[in-house]
């Protein structure tokens, strides 16, 4: 992914531990990526130190009484907010036991206040079904970078099942800010040629240029290459609006090097040729 779609998704990751509109935080547009990622990371730490001693507690306590009491307690006690973060110090077996008794609404809730530097090992064990059950929760909120966040951390088995709960849309979306981006060739192996076409549909319905060669450029040559096919299979006036898109957008055009580098010659003449 080039520096310029880095610091952009980075800007979206900020703002959402910030609950503001990425828009917000224009002013950050020349701070390197890396500090912005320092600062989130910062706020999150923060955010659990500040609660820690309480949040033990609670844990202590869940572990202690009947699960399913714990599980209401999470719900009608702490709530989200509180829950998301004290999540951080439960154990992989009580993460598990809690998640398969509440509630998908709430889960994905709590979703959007965990820390995954801590929580994303704890989660491997939650039953599939209740990861798909809260990914269309997420999907439906449109909470790409939660579930972005999550895609680092599922056991591929599971990862496998779960693609298929998402469209075309919500995968360049969740692609394009994901943090563990070496996940992104596993992912994109488990694709069809047909979802790889889906892909691209998406982009051309929902304008997501930035997102598709943003995902794209992530890719090592091996799966990058199934893009440029995809690419290739496409009709005519889709390879026209491409090629404008690339074109008119150098941020896109920069994001679109590491295709570009693998393309045939006759799909980069094609492309010249409409630009």
């Amino acid at each position: 992914m080039s520096a310029v779609l880095a610091h952009r998704a980075e800007t979206h990751r900020l703002a959402r531990v910030l609950g503001v509109d990425p828009g917000d935080l224009d002013f950050l547009c020349d701070a390197p990526t890396a500090a912005l990622t320092e600062l989130r990371h910062g706020i999150q730490d923060r955010l659990l130190e500040r609660s820690r001693e309480e949040f033990e507690r609670a844990v202590s306590l869940a572990d202690r009484i009947p699960r399913a009491l714990a599980a209401t307690l999470a719900q009608k006690v702490m709530g989200p907010v509180l829950g998301g973060r004290a999540a951080s110090l439960l154990s992989p077996g009580l993460t598990a036991e809690l998640a398969a008794r509440l509630p998908p609404e709430f889960l994905a809730d709590v979703a959007g206040h965990v820390d995954l530097r801590h929580v994303g090992p704890l989660i491997g064990g939650i039953p599939t079904d209740t990861m798909a059950a809260t990914g269309r929760v997420l999907r439906r909120r449109e909470e790409w970078i939660v579930l972005s966040a999550f895609v680092g951390h599922v056991p591929e088995g599971k990862l496998r099942t779960l693609l298929d709960v998402f469209d075309g849309e919500a995968l360049l979306r969740s692609g394009f800010v994901i943090e563990d981006a070496s996940r992104l060739d596993a992912v994109m192996e488990m694709l069809t040629d047909a979802r790889l076409d889906e892909l691209l549909a998406a982009a051309f319905a929902h304008e997501l240029w930035a997102e598709a060669v943003g995902v794209a450029g992530l890719l090592g040559d091996d799966q990058a290459r199934r893009v440029v096919a995809a690419i290739d299979r496409l009709p005519g006036a889709r390879l026209e609006t491409l090629a404008r898109a690339i074109e008119s957008d150098p941020q896109v055009m920069a994001g679109a090097e590491h295709l570009g580098r693998l393309a045939p010659d006759h799909l980069r003449a094609r492309l010249t040729t409409l630009a």
